[in-house]
């Protein structure tokens, strides 16, 4: 059987919502007028001449003052070791339960490390000639049993590909992963253990995946604003997946767009974003595509479009990153290394050719990029990834040298402080705290709203508990990609 499709991480630009969950409707009946803050942290980066990352901060755990409202709203949701405590003894222990949640979080990353190693397995074409292993193959095929012999031969090839993986990038962090539980795949016995460990995995996603499917089923007879609540919280025990797509910067660019409409961002103001979870295109959980090399999306995305709608000046704009994948965070500093050097960065744009999808989402794909690079002959897709369609875009050195990776944990930490000039206009965090419980969520609100500045905006697809600094606007964008595809995304104005 295929393995069904989910949100992404944490770590993250992502797919937004689960195919058919109409969250904006959910949202409508009980949002308006609520106030609700986010927030999110940052670290130390690299400087290069033409970016000016912050100055004046250092990367900072949240302290127990600031994290006390939000203990003291939602007691009933605490994590069990702060659960029952007086405040003098939280308070006491507050620095050191979250250096111990600080770890913990971090080795989620792992785990979405794991799921994206399933994806490749079922979708990817770089190391095999057998199609993926999608709901088209499956019907096409005549049903499961024949896609689990599919799925066996695949695995064949994924661990032949780990014990010889080449010029293959996603391979050799694959082998990594393997290597890590201490599996050697060039050994008949490690093959076996190998193929074993992967079968784990899977049996794994697909345990979640049908305990999200389960609840997105219970949810849908609930009363909206309840429905929300456990919707917006699903991932909040998953893996923090890098995976990404360039749909959520679609939804970004149309919020962006109605916000400039209503005179809510002023032209030329957006100087300072961060884009907290970039991700790593390393193969999505629809097609999982593959055939051009990892790459990063939002940061570039949400760039083009700020220039495009005449919110940013291109000489004025630095883009960070926050994210907590060592990975994702080594992955931009090598291609602003390059920038140094002159070279440009290359996004390529897969789209599944068989999607219906709307002529304003055809439009964007045509475009995006255009403001900040040029079209560049994409990479041919095999014939293996099936009815796919391909462009590509090189971003201009000037523009990679102008995104800043910070290694910092949104939860827990923040920037600070920061000097007026060095707080964020724009904050956009997409498919991220949906991998979060409330009180997570709302520590990562204060820090957000600790790391914008007065008027600034947050974008972000998960709807969050409240907190005192943040209004949310009564307008949010309800975006459609597809008939069984759609997204909405909630601004938030720092007070």
């Amino acid at each position: 059987m295929a393995l069904p499709g989910g949100g992404g991480p944490g770590t993250r630009a992502r797919r937004g919502h689960w195919s058919g969950v109409n969250a904006a409707t959910l949202f409508a009946a009980g949002v308006a007028g609520t106030v609700v803050a986010l927030s999110l942290p940052v670290s130390s980066a690299s400087t290069r001449e033409g970016t000016r990352p912050p100055q004046s901060a250092a990367k900072a755990f949240i302290p127990y003052i600031d994290a006390r409202p939000v203990i003291d709203a939602v007691r009933q949701a605490l994590p069990a070791e702060l659960a029952g405590r007086t405040p003098a003894a939280l308070e006491r222990g507050w620095a050191e339960w979250v250096a111990r949640r600080d770890t913990t979080l971090r080795a989620r990353v792992t785990r979405g490390d794991e799921d994206s190693l399933v994806n490749l397995w079922h979708f990817g074409t770089s190391f095999t000639t057998l199609p993926p292993v999608t709901e088209r193959t499956v019907a096409r095929l005549g049903g499961a049993s024949a896609a689990a012999d599919l799925l066996e031969q695949r695995l064949t090839h994924l661990v032949d590909g780990l014990a010889a993986p080449a010029g293959n990038e996603r391979l050799r962090f694959a082998r990594q992963i393997v290597e890590r539980r201490g599996i050697d795949p060039l050994s008949p016995a490690g093959r076996a253990q190998a193929r074993g460990y992967l079968q784990e995995l899977r049996r794994r996603a697909l345990a979640e995946y049908e305990e999200h499917r389960r609840t997105l089923e219970s949810i849908s007879h609930l009363d909206p604003v309840t429905a929300l609540a456990a919707y917006a919280t699903m991932f909040r025990d998953r893996g923090l997946s890098s995976d990404t797509s360039f749909l959520p910067a679609f939804a970004i660019e149309q919020a962006l767009d109605q916000m400039k409409s209503h005179g809510l961002v002023a032209p030329g103001r957006v100087r300072r974003v961060a884009i907290v979870g970039p991700g790593l295109d390393f193969a999505d959980k629809d097609e999982g595509y593959d055939f051009y090399p990892e790459q990063t999306i939002q940061p570039f995305a949400v760039m083009d479009s700020l220039i495009r709608l005449g919110l940013a000046r291109p000489e004025e704009l630095v883009v960070v990153t926050f994210d907590l994948s060592e990975r994702i965070n080594r992955h931009i500093d090598a291609a602003r290394d390059r920038a140094a050097a002159g070279g440009g960065y290359v996004v390529h744009l897969p789209l599944d050719g068989g999607e219906p999808w709307t002529p304003e989402l055809l439009a964007f794909w045509q475009r995006l990029g255009e403001r900040i690079g040029m079209a560049v002959p994409p990479a041919a897709p095999p014939s293996s990834a099936g009815d796919v369609r391909t462009r590509a875009v090189r971003i201009a050195p000037a523009r990679v040298a102008s995104v800043v990776p910070i290694d910092l944990n949104v939860v827990l930490e923040r920037l600070d402080p920061l000097a007026p000039g060095d707080r964020f206009d724009l904050v956009v965090a997409t498919s991220v705290l949906v991998y979060y419980d409330v009180f997570e969520q709302e520590l990562a609100l204060v820090n957000i709203g600790r790391m914008l500045r007065t008027g600034g905006v947050l974008l972000t697809n998960t709807p969050v508990p409240p907190t005192s600094t943040m209004r949310l606007s009564d307008r949010y964008a309800t975006v459609v990609y597809s008939e069984r595809q759609r997204d909405q995304v909630f601004w938030y104005e720092r007070q």
